[in-house]
């Protein structure tokens, strides 16, 4: 009887919170997105629309990647105007958002208690995703994939498996389909695995432990051969026609051409007005901008300022946002303090798992110089909150790994360290949600 009372609250709360949440999202649907032509929604309307009336053989731009349009264009028909796909592409996105709350959260509660599970989905809910889940964008759907990624890559770093490492290849392709921004991060975890195999082999040169050295490192590289040969195969036929129109498998206007001009106007006026968008840009050689030739016509300094200036610009969307910043810094402070007091378990997790620990710095490393390069392109927070999910996983881990079986004295009772964190938070984001709720969701901009 008493577990089937906790069912039935379980179930009420998650019915209050999914009504309050698609409230807030149809505020933001309604009252501030109302412009389909506003950050690249019309695009990728466009798209969808194409793939269905061209009985999906529609090539694309190799701009926006196919995942999101196509899922859209299942809910597309020729009926409709151009405002009627509008609106109905928004609330298609805003039930998609639920699913992938609901994805998210059971991927928390088996990693996490149920306060801390229910403290991260409420932050991620109501900070990032209510402001744009009623937007025709795919940045939501790859914001989880890309999760869904990190996840498996950690975990790959931690204990190598063949069928993981297939997953891990499928998944990586599928959000490379999605947004064309995981590259970077599976190149850094590739090379991890490959120092990982290295750093067995150097670890123990003892030959009672070279067989089982040497599994182990077999085990490492065939990783780093199933991942990147399933990743090949999946995204394979998309490659193979950028490959046959645009003369590159991995061509992408923006990672091929505009990340090398200073400023969109300058690509606007370069490449994109040369028709980079239906085949390799008709211009000089010497006019088609990449890394050889920025570092050519720039100086050091320039390039130098370039990073610091876009790091700047990241830096104050991040401060102006829509309130998820302060649960990083809450989180990421509890965490350094954790870490001192808990130095002992901080330095044994570490000398137990150095390379995944240089990989989760060099990854997030990485991203933030290339957002900081690309700020002068694209501004706003659609880069950034790729990582926001992965970040708030990794301090949470840190955090429920230290503060496991730690106390903490209030008054002349003992409570748990984490449990007491987490009743902190629950009251701070109660309140930040009935202030979303009420003022910031129904007027601030959601769609970068």
């Amino acid at each position: 009887m008493q577990r089937f009372v906790k069912h039935v609250l379980a179930g009420g709360l998650i019915l209050i919170l999914a009504a309050l949440y698609w409230y807030g999202g149809v505020q933001q649907l309604a009252r501030v997105n109302t412009d389909m032509k506003s950050t690249d929604q019309s695009a990728y309307m466009d798209y969808a629309r194409n793939m269905y009336e061209s009985d999906y053989t529609f090539i694309g731009g190799r701009n926006r990647m196919p995942v999101y349009p196509f899922l859209q264009s299942l809910f597309y028909h020729p009926s409709l105007s151009n405002e009627g796909f509008f609106e109905r592409g928004k609330y298609v996105n805003l039930i998609l958002s639920l699913v992938l709350l609901a994805g998210l959260a059971s991927v928390f509660r088996h990693f996490f208690g149920p306060l801390h599970a229910l403290n991260l989905v409420l932050i991620i809910a109501f900070t990032v995703f209510i402001f744009k889940a009623g937007w025709f964008q795919t940045e939501l759907l790859f914001y989880v994939m890309n999760f869904c990624l990190f996840l498996l890559m950690c975990r790959l770093l931690q204990e190598p498996s063949c069928a993981f490492a297939i997953l891990t290849g499928i998944v990586a392709a599928l959000a490379h389909l999605t947004k064309a921004s995981v590259l970077p991060g599976l190149v850094v975890f590739l090379l991890s695995v490959g120092a990982q195999g290295a750093w067995t082999v150097c670890g123990n040169r003892r030959t009672a432990a070279r067989l089982t050295t040497t599994k182990s490192t077999t085990s490492h590289f065939t990783v780093i051969l199933l991942v990147g040969l399933f990743f090949l195969i999946t995204v394979f036929p998309y490659i193979s026609t950028s490959k046959r129109v645009f003369g590159h498998y991995f061509y992408n206007v923006n990672s091929t051409f505009y990340m090398w001009y200073d400023s969109w106007e300058e690509a606007k006026q370069g490449t994109r007005a040369y028709g980079d968008r239906v085949g390799w840009p008709e211009m000089p050689p010497e006019e088609i901008p990449s890394m050889s030739k920025y570092l050519r016509e720039h100086t050091p300094k320039q390039t130098m300022e370039r990073f610091l200036n876009g790091g700047r610009l990241v830096w104050n969307n991040v401060l102006d946002s829509y309130g998820y910043f302060k649960y990083i810094v809450i989180y990421a402070c509890s965490l350094i303090v954790a870490m001192r007091r808990h130095w002992t378990r901080t330095r044994r997790f570490i000398a137990k798992n150095p390379i995944l620990c240089v990989f989760l710095l060099i990854y997030f490393a990485t991203y933030g110089l290339l957002y900081s390069w690309y700020a002068p392109i694209i501004a706003g927070n659609r880069l950034i909150l790729a990582q926001f999910i992965p970040l708030m996983f990794v301090i949470s881990s840190g955090l429920c790994l230290l503060l496991r079986s730690s106390q903490v004295k209030v008054g002349r009772h003992l409570l748990d360290e984490l449990a007491a964190m987490n009743l902190v938070i629950t009251v701070i984001v109660s309140v930040d949600i009935y202030f979303i709720l009420s003022e910031r969701v129904g007027t601030m901009y959601g769609g970068r």
